[in-house]
Order: structure tokens, then sequence, then C-alpha cells
């Protein structure tokens, strides 16, 4: 019973040092949306994904994917037939299918993408292999208002 009593007061003593290393949590979890998902190497995803969220994809995922104000990231595991739609989007893995980046593209130096790609910024590292067309027209209405005010003028 006395052994009992003596716990007591060690728990109350862990009690501070879990609220000490709270703060050192919140830095780790400090990112460009806040939260990531993992969609891990044994899941298999057939369909639509949509979220709010930063997504990290390990699996084979077929369908599409709409992340337009968050980042994708295909993981070097990533198997994706799938045409996807995020702010940024990062290829460490395998993608089929067309890739619309609101803000960029990066195929890494493990990426390998056959598709399309739309979006203002594409990097493609050393390594990469790519097949499908780029287009970087990020502003396309803008060149075509600039004819019409001309032909006004």
């Amino acid at each position: 019973m006395f052994d009992k009593s003596k716990k007591e007061p060690e728990k109350k003593a862990a009690a501070p040092a879990a609220k000490s290393s709270a703060p050192a949590s919140k830095p780790a979890s400090v990112s460009n949306s806040g939260q990531t998902t993992t969609i891990g190497a044994s899941i298999n995803l057939n369909g639509e994904l949509k979220g709010n969220e930063d997504l990290l994809i390990q699996g084979q995922v077929e369908g599409n994917i709409f992340l337009k104000e968050h980042n994708l990231t295909i993981g070097e595991q990533g198997k994706i037939k799938a045409n996807a739609f995020a702010k940024t989007i990062t290829v460490r893995g395998e993608l089929t299918g067309d890739l619309n980046g609101l803000d960029k593209v990066t195929i890494t130096s493990t990426g390998r993408v056959r598709g399309n790609i739309i979006a203002p910024k594409v990097i493609l590292e050393e390594g990469a292999t790519f097949k499908g067309s780029i287009d970087m027209d990020a502003k396309a209405g803008k060149p075509a208002a600039q004819p019409a005010s001309a032909k006004s003028a």
C-alpha cells in the first residue's frame, strides 16, 4: 500500500514534464497548411479524392485528386493513375495523368510522369522522367486583354 502512495507523487511530477514537451511539438506541427494526411503504401483508392489539407500519397490512387488550395506530394512508393489539381504538386513516385498546379509542379529525380502539366512554374530535376506537354501560361486571359484594348484605341 505504501508503494501506491509513492507512485502517485511520481505521476504528478510526470504531468509537468508532459506540459513542458508540448511547446516542443508546436513548431513541428507548423507547415504550409498546418496538416498533412498520408495515404500509406498498402492503401489502394479508386474514385475522386478531395480535401482541405496537404496530402502525401505512398499508396495507389486511380481517379481524380482535387486539393486546389493545398499541396499534393506523390511519395517514392506512390503509383497514381489520376488527374491532379492542387496548389503545388511534387512527384517523387509514379504518376500517369494530367497535372494542374496553381503555383508549381515539381518532378524530382525519382519521379516519373506520363501526362500533361499546366502550371506557372515547372521544375524537372535531373534524373526525372517525363513524357507529355507543359503549359506554363499562367495568365492566359491577360494577353488576350491587351490586343482588345489596342483595337479600341
